[in-house]
């Protein structure tokens, strides 16, 4: 892997639906006569192995994710591989978050760091 390369690309990490909103088309159907089913967020263009740290705008840790795509090698070695995490917006006491506006910090070992934000709206 080249490092320059892979430190490029930390750029083109993003979360999606941002801002993600109750309605989106991004929300599988609810199989349930009422309430609202799962909610998803997608984190894209992750290197093979990096941890994601949330936090809210008052910087208090909500959840800590680890990405660790399946196989060794290069993106380009693991068939499967797509960079993509999905996130079911519960915190680390498995509660759903709050709206607002919450920063990721995305930790590449051996690569570099990315910090984003994204915006959670009702």
């Amino acid at each position: 892997m080249d490092p320059n390369k892979a430190k490029a690309d930390l750029d083109n990490i993003r979360v999606v639906p941002n801002p993600y909103i109750i309605t989106n088309t991004w929300e599988p159907q609810n199989p349930y006569a009422n309430g609202r089913g799962e909610r998803d967020l997608h984190f894209t263009h992750l290197p093979p192995n990096c941890t994601i740290r949330i936090f809210n705008v008052k910087g208090q840790l909500v959840k800590t994710l680890e990405h660790e795509a399946s196989g060794s090698g290069s993106q380009e070695q693991i068939p499967e591989y797509n960079g993509t995490l999905t996130w079911n917006m519960l915190s680390e006491d498995n509660l759903d978050i709050s709206y607002g506006i919450y920063i990721y910090h995305v930790d590449a070992p051996g690569i570099g760091e990315k910090i984003g934000k994204f915006v959670v709206i009702k």
